[in-house]
């Protein structure tokens, strides 16, 4: 490949240099650069590698691509220089001519929303296997191979390791590809030369990535999450959102709508009933775990059983069976696959006594901390204690919410350390107790997170429920800079055999 190869579909004007040259790599840290690399620059948060252009062009690149808005003094710079419109669209397209565009052979599906990303990434890609179908997905959770799991840095990953992830993907003889797509990866042009087959928009919600770090306002939040409606074939879309006039407004795909049977006044202005109606909605015990099951109706008329509990667990079934439905694959390996589904830090009941019950979950703002905590009152225990944290240097609306809805909703709360990023956990447990004290929960703060677990579940009394909310199946926390390991299952696991034990004597 070379250099006018590998940016062939990039707009671009070319401002030093010839493009005959041979690509060997791809590279965009500005220390790492060498012979034969295409580097782009990228205006990052804290570093512009525009500044670095005379340390870059020190290792002899095939080829740089700049923004044609930054003003360049190239009388230094050897190598040759293209201009674009915007380069983290232009890594997005060199990327994917470096992996030989690797999503034009296999299926795609796309999936956004303030909650539910994860779990319905996971259902779609059960069911997928469940018929038959060779299925990998990209999310919280990792790349899921099938036969292995990689770790991703976020949810979305950078272009060049998403390309890069899926080339792996057609390498394996994968079919389809399941993506999380969040509302940072589509802003952020991660996902860009990527055309899905299905793209499915669940919520959006206030109280989420609004903050100096992430969006600027709740309305730049939600268009970001509706841009994936206009880079795909099939959108399946919730009526039931409030919002989705305005997520729909600019959606340039054929629109596939789910929601419950009642008449919505977001229904009405689309001019519609939903394709797949939800309707008889309850809980249901199955093998002492507890479900929700449903009935759809229009496109399929059928009664579903989902192994989770949750009021967004009918919405989130319906959206995987459309999905499947849309791409053509039988109905009946969804259906099959829900009814057994289960997901790692997702309403996660790692353990279930009548003694004792842990489970852990993602939860991290009011509502989806009220909706697991509500999801668990169906278990019926004596007491549900909730032990939680809340994110640093993020919107402290968020602290407030989850302070409320734990103590609102749980019996007791143990607050303690969740990403504190670069905030002191002081300044992030007042937060927390704002919105807690007022509900006249009962509370405790133990700063250090295993030892919150630990204390939780070994200190427990006869019918608790702990729930362990915030990181899910996270491995670390971020705090002062660095990722510090934590894995909440494998806390919880110690602390378990530890009171089983302490039963026993």
């Amino acid at each position: 490949m070379n250099t006018k190869e590998i940016i062939s579909r990039l707009d671009y004007k070319l401002l030093k240099g010839s493009l005959d040259q041979d690509v060997t790599g791809i590279c965009f840290d500005s220390r790492k650069v060498t012979s034969g690399d295409v580097f782009v620059c990228i205006r990052g948060a804290v570093f512009d590698s525009h500044d670095a252009l005379t340390q870059i062009d020190g290792g002899r690149p095939s080829l740089i691509i700049v923004d044609e808005n930054y003003q360049l003094d190239l009388s230094n710079i050897n190598s040759t220089v293209v201009a674009t419109s915007d380069t983290r669209h232009a890594k997005a397209v060199v990327s994917a001519a470096f992996y030989d565009y690797p999503t034009e052979k296999l299926k795609m599906v796309g999936v956004t929303g303030s909650k539910g990303k994860t779990t319905v990434a996971t259902m779609i890609t059960a069911a997928l296997r469940k018929a038959g179908r060779k299925a990998a997905s990209i999310g919280s959770n990792g790349v899921n191979l099938g036969d292995e799991i990689l770790e991703v840095a976020n949810t979305t990953p950078d272009s060049d390791q998403m390309q890069k992830f899926l080339s792996i993907m057609v390498s394996k003889g994968i079919e389809y590809a399941v993506l999380e797509c969040s509302s940072q990866g589509l802003m952020q042009h991660r996902t860009d030369m990527i055309h899905f087959d299905v793209g499915v928009f669940l919520n959006v919600q206030y109280g989420d990535h609004v903050g100096t770090d992430e969006h600027p306002t709740f309305e730049n939040y939600a268009y970001c999450k509706s841009l994936l409606l206009q880079q795909c074939e099939k959108g399946i879309i919730n009526l039931d959102d409030e919002h989705i006039d305005f997520i729909v407004k600019d959606a340039t795909c054929d629109l596939i709508t789910i929601g419950h049977d009642e008449v919505h006044e977001q229904t009405e202005k689309l001019g519609s009933t939903p394709d797949y109606i939800i309707s008889d909605q309850h809980t249901k015990e199955y093998n002492g775990f507890i479900g929700e099951e449903f009935k759809l109706s229009g496109k399929l008329n059928d009664t579903i059983f989902v192994n989770m509990p949750g009021e967004f667990v009918p919405l989130n079934g319906a959206a995987t069976i459309a999905t499947i439905d849309a791409l053509g694959v039988p109905t009946a390996a969804a259906k099959e696959a829900l009814s057994k589904i289960h997901i790692n830090g997702r309403v996660d009941m790692i353990y279930r006594t009548e003694d004792l019950s842990v489970c852990i979950d993602s939860a991290h703002t009011r509502e989806s901390t009220r909706a697991v905590l509500e999801a668990l009152r169906a278990y019926n225990p004596k007491r549900l204690v909730c032990v939680f944290g809340a994110g640093g240097n993020r919107d402290i609306e968020r602290r407030i919410g989850m302070g409320e809805s734990s103590g609102k909703y749980a019996d007791f709360s143990i607050i303690t350390t969740e990403h504190n990023r670069f905030e002191p956990f002081e300044t992030i447990v007042e937060g927390v107790k704002s919105g807690l004290e007022p509900t006249g929960g009962k509370y405790m703060v133990i700063e250090h997170r295993p030892e919150a677990i630990h204390y939780a579940i070994t200190q427990s009394e006869p019918g608790d429920l702990v729930a362990i909310i915030g990181l899910g199946d996270d491995k670390y926390q971020h705090i002062k800079g660095v990722n510090v390991p934590q894995d909440d299952d494998k806390c919880a696991r110690e602390a378990i055999k530890e009171w089983e034990e302490n039963r026993k004597k």
